[in-house]
């Protein structure tokens, strides 16, 4: 780890150079991915640190980086930077201020039980080998493909201004992706899970269930029809409800979004959608376990996170910035500024975004729909800045006369306009979960976030059915 002295002595130069606002960021990521496809592993570890430094000159910004962690290195990199941003400065038009924060320092760890790295390379492969075995048990199974990865993340962020934040964060996934084939009918089956901790995750998620359910998803969908298309009424589980608030919503309250145009620009005191809805994003949440993926006790700008309402009570009441966006918007900075290496800007991200639970059971949400869907688990989508999405589904199962049946159904499309769908609200439930699964958020730079909610039910369109 960097002696933060070294950094602190890059802020110096900075403002010896004249720069009104100096940043230093330090990161070593280490990343490592296991991936098994019918019998064949594909295995890669690596760790990439350096130093990115922010200068702002005259209201203007620049960035500059070096993978080299030398204190030459370093400041010659800060001389850069503010070489850099005093260049651009007399074309800058619209220029720069940063929002007033709180000057901090503090040093945290991530919740864990047990460190990733206490578990061999070879023994994290074996135990992917052998729960490879279990699709064996499923006949129609005819490709299984394991993803493993793991991130341990170390940062050091200081400030001319006196902030001082260092943190470790730790964060493992894994997906299991089945392909089923009966009679010529090619069916997926798909499980993925995510969280901030250690490795009691493999206590959490064993590996070999997590081939059984996605094995056992792709047989049966083998035997499935589509669902009807048209609009229907729809339980939505906690992992398409946290889909639903981060692509659909959450984008469209982020504030560099916000100034360029998205549905949320303006809204802010006005009703979006039904008053039972409350949709936040946070640096901590847990689920019924697990502590969320999007866990980030400090911004890539040293800024301590804070919770941030964009929904309360089916008001638009906030949205998520930076520190320059937060000034030009004449709002409190959120702590949501990220970059996903030490070379990349910090651009205004989420964190933990989710729809907070209501009163209702799943027993009562059924009855309250009658005949209708309940669909499980988010295989792709997209969404865009006015809040409409397509979201393709795992599977789909039949509520009839207010009961969940075993009656089956593949590939169901959820699509329509995120704030319309919440406007439809048949009843919210008192459960919580949170997990957007194997996937990142892919807004210029990757991003590990995460999402969840309770079971809600909705009236919505399915597309593309029977």
């Amino acid at each position: 780890m960097l002696n933060r002295e070294v950094l602190i002595d890059g802020l110096s130069e900075g403002e010896k150079l004249g720069a009104e606002y100096v940043e230093l960021r330090f990161q070593d990521k280490y990343l490592a991915n296991f991936q098994y496809r019918d019998g064949e592993f594909v295995n890669t570890t690596g760790s990439r640190e350096g130093v990115c430094v922010r200068a702002l000159v005259d209201g203007s910004w620049a960035l500059a980086s070096t993978n080299k962690t030398e204190r030459e290195d370093i400041i010659r990199t800060v001389q850069k930077a503010v070489k850099l941003a005093r260049g651009s400065a007399p074309s800058k038009e619209k220029k720069i201020i940063l929002a007033e924060v709180d000057i901090v320092e503090d040093k945290v760890i991530s919740p864990r039980k047990i460190d990733l790295r206490e578990i061999s390379v070879d023994e994290k492969i074996q135990r992917i080998s052998e729960a490879a075995k279990k699709a064996q048990d499923f006949p129609l199974v005819k490709s299984l493909t394991i993803n493993y990865n793991e991130i341990v993340d170390k940062r050091i962020v200081v400030t001319n201004e006196g902030t001082r934040v260092e943190w470790e964060d730790m964060k493992p996934t894994l997906m299991a992706f089945a392909v089923a084939i009966d009679e010529g009918k090619m069916a997926n089956g798909y499980v993925s899970w995510s969280h901030t901790c250690g490795a009691e995750f493999f206590d959490w998620h064993p590996i070999d269930d997590m081939v059984e359910q996605a094995s056992n998803k792709a047989s049966k969908l083998t035997k499935a029809t589509l669902p009807p298309a048209g609009v229907q009424s729809i339980l939505l589980d906690p992992q398409l409800v946290g889909v639903l608030a981060h692509e659909a919503i959450g984008h469209t309250a982020e504030a560099d979004l916000v100034v360029a145009g998205s549905f949320t620009q303006g809204k802010i005191g006005k009703k979006v959608c039904d008053e039972r809805i409350t949709l936040v994003d946070v640096p901590f949440k847990e689920g019924s376990k697990w502590m969320g993926a999007g866990w980030l006790p400090y911004d890539d700008e040293g800024v301590k996170g804070k919770e941030t309402k964009i929904v309360t009570n089916g008001i638009m009441t906030e949205y998520m910035t930076n520190r320059a966006f937060a000034s030009e918007l004449g709002i409190e900075p959120s702590g949501n500024a990220r970059a996903y290496t030490f070379a990349d800007e910090p651009i205004v991200r989420m964190r933990n975004t989710f729809i907070e639970p209501g009163d209702m059971s799943l027993e009562e949400l059924s009855e309250a729909i009658g005949d209708g869907y309940v669909l499980k688990s988010l295989m792709n989508g997209q969404a865009d800045s006015s809040s409409e999405f397509m979201f393709g589904v795992v599977e789909a199962f039949a509520i009839k006369n207010g009961e969940i049946t075993d009656e089956i159904f593949q590939g169901p499309v959820f699509t329509g306009n995120a704030f319309e769908v919440l406007s439809n609200i048949i009843g919210i439930g008192k459960d919580f979960d949170i997990n957007l699964g194997s996937g990142f958020c892919g807004k210029e730079q990757p991003a590990k976030v995460d999402g969840g909610g309770p079971h809600i039910a909705v009236k919505a369109m399915l597309a593309g059915g029977n």
